[in-house]
């Protein structure tokens, strides 16, 4: 292992910092350090690798494009960190106190069950209160610990670790597809066939399908929306039209028995990531750390199930 780094570690992490807030003072009240000291460090780091991060004036402070490559791979140094921490945290003390989590409605009843469950059952000591709700909340101004969402971070303050992602695909019940005149075959087909839409991004949205160096955007009429997966999938095993689905929550048994099936195979929609996120002053708890690998550990069931 590499041991004479060309950069300090801890330079490249108050960079990152930097980067989130856009500022130098608020970067350097979050890390608890004099403007000073964080400036001193970013120069210091510059002069070590040789290039410009950073370009700043007056009226604001923006990345280069190496600069922002470079604060990509911080990130990364920045989770595993936590991670070895946490985890040298987690052999001295079990994982205790109450943690309040918030999930989207849309990862259904029985994903949340199973990985409340198992994280009370592995940490005794620890409490557990987890809602289900409809819209993104914000874990510090709603008053949760940790929650669960969709798309970018928008909080500089806070970090966000991707849990899962969910592979969608579309289908429909056997009898839905048996009594269509006509195979589907080609994406334009849908467009003529009742959708059962998953109303959790906006309404308003369109799907795309891919397949190689092809793509097709998807307009069909919306025959029914629900922002959670167990609805939706009701719908489609009543017959009631097409929809996108996550075979890792909410398929697998309707996929092994052929209640549901694939339509299109071989195109593709855009997965759906879904991450944790929690306050950066939260980042070395043990138990946030516990409940993310459990969280993992039983999304990696399910896939391994499929």
């Amino acid at each position: 292992m590499e041991q004479n780094l060309p950069f300090d570690v801890d330079a490249l992490l108050v960079f990152g910092k930097v980067v989130e807030c856009r500022s130098l003072s608020k970067a350097a009240t979050l890390l608890g350090m004099p403007k000073s000291t964080v400036s001193r460090k970013l120069s210091r780091l510059e002069s070590d690798l040789g290039i410009k991060l950073l370009r700043k004036n007056t009226h604001q402070l923006t990345v280069t494009d190496l600069g922002e490559k470079i604060y990509d791979h911080g990130v990364k140094i920045l989770a595993e960190a936590n991670g070895v921490r946490a985890l040298v945290e987690g052999s001295k003390q079990e994982p205790q106190g109450e943690l309040r989590v918030a999930m989207p409605a849309f990862v259904g009843i029985d994903y949340a069950s199973r990985v409340g469950a198992t994280f009370l059952h592995r940490y005794p000591h620890s409490r557990l209160d987890i809602r289900l709700v409809d819209d993104m909340v914000h874990p510090v101004n709603d008053g949760f610990d940790v929650a669960f969402g969709t798309g970018p971070l928008q909080d500089s303050t806070l970090i966000a670790r991707k849990v899962f992602s969910l592979e969608l695909f579309l289908c429909a019940s056997s009898d839905f597809v048996q009594q269509l005149a006509d195979p589907i075959t080609v994406p334009p087909q849908l467009d003529t066939l009742p959708f059962i839409d998953f109303g959790f991004c906006g309404g308003s949205r369109k799907l795309t399908v891919t397949k190689q160096k092809r793509r097709y955007e998807l307009s069909p009429p919306v025959r029914a929306r629900a922002n959670n997966f167990q609805v939706c999938k009701q719908y489609i095993l009543e017959g009631l039209g097409v929809g996108a689905m996550p075979n890792q929550i909410i398929c697998t048994d309707e996929l092994r028995d052929g209640s549901i099936v694939p339509v299109l195979p071989g195109w593709n929609l855009e997965r759906l990531d879904v991450h944790m996120i929690y306050p950066f002053q939260l980042s070395f708890s043990t138990l946030i750390s516990a409940f993310y690998d459990t969280a993992r550990e039983i999304i990696i069931e399910n896939s391994a199930r499929t």
